[in-house]
């Protein structure tokens, strides 16, 4: 039988260096690894990468090589349906893949309506990121939509690349709210005196309301030219699991217990962006709760395959959080405490690249 990990984000690939570090203790399964590109592109990085200051190969993660020397199979395909009572999973590519445990480690995808589709750029899934950005921050009128960590981290990579490379500062950011909504009415009103410091057009408390193929217009009547639209709204979760009738929330996210594994099917776990934990249904989805994950998953797929105890996932009240505003400086935030600096920015360069070392 198999073991078969859908996708490749945080959680899998401490599942292959786990399974690297130590012998596989299941002599009659076999390990596959299904994404749907040979490479995972690190978010954290990514604002870094639309302002210059990383290369495509310092962001991104060779699935297939980790997956090689865990000795684990590779393959480069997408899972579309999983059949809960043959325990079996599709593919796009047509093959039929029979399992004992399933891990799912998609990510989430970021959807716009669909009326606009032709007008918007995605960068979701995160392989089609890097080729995006690197046509979208040089266009003539760059609007970005969606006023959480990562419209604004993008929106301010690209003010900074163009004010380095002699393009007009005239970038667009339109949220429905505030900037980081999440956060506190302080951060919220920090961020935005840095970001229109830094030159970029914030427009809060507006969403938009028509677009066609050179204008976008707002729901208070605003008219904004614009060279497509980068879309970076809420994430949206993968059709899978509604098509799969697995356990969902309201929003079509898989739905686990504390163990990581789905509400009722034990022999079915999941990590990351496309869960929602039962008992934490508002915990926001970002890298810091899936890092978190990550050191449980593997342990929880073992104990199960042996008849153990599965450990339990409780998340942090707090958390450090960096975010990258341009020219290699950062905006930190831990609990009430806030700061933007370039020490902040090199303390999340550290980071970010400490993390992509142990993939390497």
């Amino acid at each position: 039988m198999n073991i078969v990990l859908v996708g490749g984000g945080h959680a899998h690939l401490k599942c292959l260096l786990d399974i690297r570090k130590n012998k596989f203790p299941f002599p009659d399964q076999n390990i596959l690894l299904i994404s749907p590109n040979q490479y995972q592109y690190y978010s954290g990085m990514f604002s870094g990468y639309t302002e210059g200051l990383y290369s495509e190969d310092e962001i991104r993660i060779d699935l297939k090589d980790m997956a090689e020397k865990a000795g684990v199979t590779f393959t480069e395909d997408i899972v579309t349906e999983v059949s809960v009572c043959d325990k079996t999973l599709m593919t796009k590519a047509g093959a039929s893949i029979p399992f004992s445990v399933v891990s799912f480690d998609t990510g989430s995808y970021i959807e716009g309506p669909s009326s606009f589709e032709e007008y918007m750029v995605q960068i979701k899934p995160n392989y089609l990121f890097a080729d995006m950005l690197k046509v979208y921050r040089d266009v003539d009128f760059p609007v970005v939509v969606g006023g959480g960590a990562s419209g604004v981290e993008i929106a301010l990579a690209i003010t900074a690349w163009r004010k380095k490379n002699g393009y007009p500062t005239n970038v667009k950011l339109i949220t429905s709210s505030k900037l980081l909504p999440s956060s506190s009415s302080k951060t919220s009103k920090v961020i935005k005196e840095i970001a229109v410091w830094k030159g970029l057009t914030v427009i809060e408390d507006d969403s938009v309301e028509e677009m066609n193929e050179s204008h976008v217009i707002t729901q208070n009547g605003r008219s904004l030219p614009h060279s497509q639209v980068l879309w970076l709204t809420g994430p949206s979760s993968p059709d899978i699991f509604k098509r799969s009738t697995l356990p969902c929330d309201q929003n079509g996210f898989l739905l686990t217990e504390k163990t990581l594994q789905a509400k009722g099917l034990p022999f079915i776990f999941g990590a990351g962006d496309c869960i929602t934990l039962e008992s934490f249904p508002d915990l926001p989805k970002n890298g810091v709760y899936a890092v978190r994950q990550a050191e449980l998953l593997w342990k929880n797929i073992t104990s199960y395959l042996n008849g153990e105890v599965c450990s339990t996932f409780t998340p942090q009240r707090q958390f450090l959080s960096l975010l990258s505003t341009g020219n290699k400086e950062a905006l930190l935030q831990y609990g009430r405490f806030t700061i933007h600096s370039k020490l902040a920015w090199k303390l999340k360069n550290k980071i970010d690249t400490d993390y992509m070392q142990k993939y390497i």
